[in-house]
């Protein structure tokens, strides 16, 4: 048997065990919605981070709005919300990123239809307001980080110990353009085990359903207690065929915090995270991969914290380390980050 039949027929195991638990259980609205209120006002949040970066080996900044990124949702009847999200200007450029509706079908779980993130990875499903790192990793800018149009259930399993599942089928190809039509698919799914502070994932990804196509593997864990977070994650790309080496992943990083009274600011924080890749196939040609290299960031953050509003001021800097003797171009290498993050 094949990687990639192992990983369609897991993917599709889990999708029909959500679907025939929901159908096993009687759906009472009451139950679902018992304490929920429901408003046709929406919900109105946003994060915007502009900031400043120097390539301390050149020498060479620049100013830029990483992120003006806005969000509406709401719940429009008992058991039917919905969700968009913007960019106003990610590098200057605008984007819709999210559009879905979602139902709860019954105690425990919803559906969710439209566009949006795949259900897979620890870090890659962070939003920008809740970034620790003014720039995220490579594992999650560039190994895995995709949204697409499909539809996905998620279950939480009535347990001692909550298990959350979730799968979802998708188009195989981008958000730019949802006219075409296709006979294949991508699709994901994703396990989370939360064992008192501590959270445990791990999930399988299918992105390209054509000739060559890419399989991705993830277990990560986060933990949180008091004023220490931390999280460590490992992803793994496979092509199938053989036609390119896999590509690995990795992050792993830590906080702590402390509230404070420093002027404006009322909380302060320290950071450090190492993250790394191999070599990775950027799927156009061998010339243009993406190059194996590893990072050690340092950072520092001012927080001012009042009910829904926050702003970090936060100062990073980054040593890079490339493999095989690449040179990076500018922007691509050491550097010191000072970012004003804003989300309300």
């Amino acid at each position: 048997m094949t990687v990639r039949t192992r990983s369609l027929r897991f993917l599709s195991a889990l999708f029909m065990a959500v679907v025939s638990i929901s159908m096993a259980m009687s759906a009472n609205p009451a139950d679902i919605e018992k304490g929920e209120t429901v408003s046709l006002i929406p919900e109105f949040h946003g994060a915007v981070r502009p900031r400043w970066e120097i390539d301390t080996e050149t020498g060479e900044s620049r100013f830029m709005v990483r992120w003006a990124r806005f969000t509406v949702d709401g719940k429009v009847a008992t058991a039917l919300g919905y969700f968009i999200q913007v960019d106003f200007c990610d590098r200057g450029t605008f984007k819709v990123n999210d559009a879905y509706a979602k139902l709860n079908v019954t105690k425990g779980l919803i559906l969710q239809a439209g566009q949006f993130r795949m259900p897979f990875g620890t870090e890659p499903f962070m939003a920008p307001q809740n970034y620790v790192f003014a720039n995220r990793s490579f594992m999650g800018k560039q190994m895995c980080n995709y949204r697409k149009v499909g539809a996905k259930l998620t279950y939480t399993v009535p347990v001692s110990v909550p298990v959350t599942l979730e799968a979802g089928v998708f188009n195989a190809g981008g958000t730019g353009s949802q006219d075409s039509w296709s006979k294949s698919y991508a699709g994901s799914g994703r396990v989370t085990l939360t064992l008192g502070d501590v959270k445990i994932c791990g999930g399988v990804m299918d992105i390209i359903p054509d000739a060559t196509r890419i399989m991705l593997y993830d277990i990560g864990a986060t933990w949180s207690r008091g004023n220490w977070r931390a999280a460590a994650e490992y992803m793994n790309e496979h092509y199938t065929g053989g036609v390119h080496k896999d590509a690995h992943s990795w992050a792993a990083w830590g906080d702590y915090g402390h509230d404070a009274k420093l002027g404006i600011f009322n909380r302060w924080s320290v950071q450090a995270r190492y993250d790394g890749m191999s070599r990775q196939w950027n799927g156009i040609t061998d010339a243009e991969d993406n190059p194996g290299r590893h990072r050690v960031t340092l950072g520092a953050t001012l927080s001012y914290r009042y009910k829904k509003v926050f702003a970090d001021l936060i100062l990073n800097y980054e040593k890079y380390h490339y493999f095989h003797g690449y040179t990076a171009p500018t922007g691509q290498s050491d550097k010191a980050v000072l970012e004003l993050a804003v989300r309300f």
